[in-house]
């Protein structure tokens, strides 16, 4: 214990009241003499006890004293202010005529002398005579109850000139609410003594009237004056060349500033924010909560998803034309930010998209960049498995089956919708579009729908590879000296075991995840909307051998839809892959198409034979009308005679003499 620390007494000690702080000043061993201060609530006395030094000791020997080890070394009087910097304090004011600098130093100096001579005056039997009689000695005078206040706690709170600060932060805060008759603050220069109190009934209508006018977007004048319209009851007139509010019965209103001021008091600051501006805009407009990989601890733990729209057109597939370009979905590790999940859909953001993304999320990134027709090396996408907690927002995704999935999938969780923020770390990742104020202009690319697929692929890769991840840097993660990208983060705590995903086999997850699709199965392949699929092991389990002897069997297999390159079939529960079967005539690029041009092609397909069923009555009838007016003789003379073929007479052996003769044979 030591001068200025806090004592309590529990129950009560002499003249120390239970409840209430004491400060510790001096032991005096030569006058068998302890002494404390006690200063009132306002800071405006002190006051010495004083006991034998014995009878201190033995009352914190007893417990009937203690020390207070919470005291933070400010004086009690002053706490709004005790944490704040003097600068700070000076900005805050408004007009002072004396800066508190200049004021602590004005009282320092009323008791420079008492603190120059400290040790004696605190252990004098007259202390509070010393004090008093320094106080009239000083020109000007002093009073002494003041001096001695400003000695005691200088030498209390840590012989710290900042213990003088004055009392201020309570000015201004008593009670208003019994004062009634006149309307109480600076008075107004267009009325000066004009307008009405606020009181208790006022501040209640004046909350009533906000919360029923308010919206986002109306003004502040328009809510105004609906309040005192509708809830006050006021009117507006003309009088003296000036518009201005009046109540028929001449009851109370409040002015426009007591209006704001009283909404302000009354209601929560993040309440009224997003009241007048929106969840959305008040959130935006306010301070960081922190990141959302701040408690997260592996890679996988979370994975957040969402879709974008690349803004460049896409080239048809027959005519060549600009298509809109399809949506992408994306899935982005919480904790490193690495893209871990793509998936694609025709047009707008579809179930599908997400499943496939799903999908990619679950399987080796060498495998799925295979089914879209890329090599890709094991180190340019290392992410494989299936984090077990996913974000999405009330989109498609919403509707996903979660009781297949219970296998894998702990929680689903669902963002508010126009919520950006409750999944800030796919929204920040997605690609951004350099926006000018020229005149309007589109992006043409030059990529089908399976190549932009490719491109979406090749943009994670770099985006994983490049995107700037200091903010997820722990220190640990710096002193390991590797690039603060999400792939290196991503593939660091991969190595150290710290992945929350699960892993899943791929024929699992194509099962889980793709669509089926109905096929036919010929005799000499498997046929997707016209195109011909087939694979070793296929072959391999007769199934073609069956289907010689049995005509066409109809069966389902799973279609990455963005990429028909490959289908799965299920025969006799396996699962085997299949390929596009290229003739020599075909382009090899041809195989990398879209499940929805697979359909065009097919389309046009069926519509070619519908027409060329159509078309063959007219072309024979046509090309017989021809013979038989080139011929003299009808192309279809042919008639049908009873019994077998007639045997050779003589008749029928001359017939054949004369044409042999005309054609010149012998």
């Amino acid at each position: 214990m030591k001068c200025g620390s806090a004592i309590l007494a529990p129950d009560g000690f002499g003249q120390l009241k239970a409840g209430t702080t004491f400060y510790f000043l001096i032991s005096d061993g030569l006058r068998n003499r302890a002494r404390v201060v006690m200063f009132d609530e306002d800071g405006q006395q002190a006051y010495l006890v004083t006991f034998t030094r014995l009878e201190f000791e033995e009352a914190l020997r007893q417990g009937q004293l203690v020390e207070d080890f919470s005291h933070d070394w400010y004086a009690p009087w002053i706490p709004k202010c005790s944490r704040i910097s003097q600068q700070q304090l000076e900005q805050q004011r408004v007009s002072p005529t004396e800066s508190y600098d200049a004021k602590l130093n004005r009282r320092f100096a009323a008791i420079a002398g008492l603190v120059a001579k400290a040790p004696g005056i605190l252990s004098a039997d007259n202390l509070e005579s010393l004090i008093s009689q320094h106080a009239k000695d000083l020109k000007p005078q002093q009073n002494s109850t003041r001096v001695r206040l400003w000695f005691l706690s200088y030498m209390i709170f840590g012989e710290n000139k900042y213990a003088l600060m004055p009392n201020t932060h309570r000015i201004g805060k008593w009670d208003r609410s019994s004062k009634t008759e006149k309307r109480l603050g600076r008075r107004g220069w267009q009325s000066p003594d004009g307008g009405y109190p606020v009181t208790a009934f006022m501040k209640e209508k004046i909350l009533e009237g906000f919360r029923r006018y308010n919206a986002t977007e109306k003004s502040e004048d328009t809510i105004y004056r609906n309040v005192l319209v509708k809830t006050f009851g006021c009117r507006s007139r003309n009088g003296c060349g000036k518009e201005a509010f009046y109540h028929p019965n001449g009851q109370p209103y409040p002015t426009f500033d007591q209006f704001k001021y009283w909404v302000k008091i009354q209601t929560n600051p993040s309440a009224l924010r997003n009241a007048r501006l929106g969840q959305s805009k008040a959130r935006s407009q306010s301070g960081s909560l922190g990141s959302f990989s701040d408690k997260l601890y592996n890679i996988n733990q979370i994975v957040e998803f969402d879709g974008f729209y690349p803004s460049a057109k896409l080239v048809g597939l027959t005519e060549g034309t600009a298509q809109d370009a399809f949506c992408v979905v994306r899935g982005t590790c919480d904790y490193s930010g690495a893209v871990v999940a793509i998936g694609f859909a025709k047009g707008n953001e579809t179930r599908e998209a997400y499943r496939m993304a799903l999908f990619s999320m679950a399987i080796d990134k060498v495998r799925f960049a295979e089914l879209f027709g890329l090599t890709l090396e094991p180190d340019y996408w290392t992410s494989h498995g299936l984090s077990k907690v996913l974000v999405f927002d009330r989109g498609p995704a919403a509707g996903m089956d979660t009781e297949t999935a219970l296998d894998w999938l702990s929680r689903l969780e669902l963002t508010p919708t126009h919520s950006g923020q409750s999944k800030a770390t796919v929204e920040s990742s997605h690609p951004r579009n350099r926006k000018n104020n020229d005149r309007p202009s589109h992006l043409q690319s030059e990529f089908n729908f399976v190549q932009a697929a490719r491109a979406e692929i090749l943009q994670v890769i770099k985006d994983n590879k490049t995107s700037d991840a200091s903010g997820r840097m722990t220190e640990e993660d710096w002193v390991e000296e590797f690039s603060p990208t999400p792939h290196n983060i991503f593939k660091h705590y991969d190595s150290l075991g710290r992945n929350s995903a699960i892993g899943m086999p791929f024929e699992t997850a194509v099962r889980t995840f793709l669509t089926s699709h109905s096929v036919s199965i010929r005799r000499d392949a498997v046929y997707l909307y016209g195109r011909k699929y087939n694979a070793g092991s296929l072959i391999n389990t007769g199934v073609f051998d069956r289907v010689a002897r049995s005509g066409v069997i109809q069966a389902q297999a799973y279609v990455l839809t963005m990429c028909v390159r490959h289908i799965w079939i299920e025969i006799e529960g396996v699962l085997h892959e299949l390929s596009f079967v290229l003739t020599a005539g075909i382009d090899p690029d041809s195989s990398d198409i879209s499940l929805y041009d697979l359909r065009k092609i097919n389309e046009a397909r069926l519509n070619a034979r519908s027409l060329r069923r159509a078309e063959n009555p007219a072309i024979v009838q046509g090309l017989n009308d021809w013979f038989e007016h080139e011929a003299g003789i009808s192309a279809e003379n042919l008639k049908r005679m009873p019994g077998s073929s007639p045997k050779r007479d003589g008749a029928s052996r001359r017939d054949e003499s004369d044409t042999k003769h005309v054609l010149g044979g012998k």
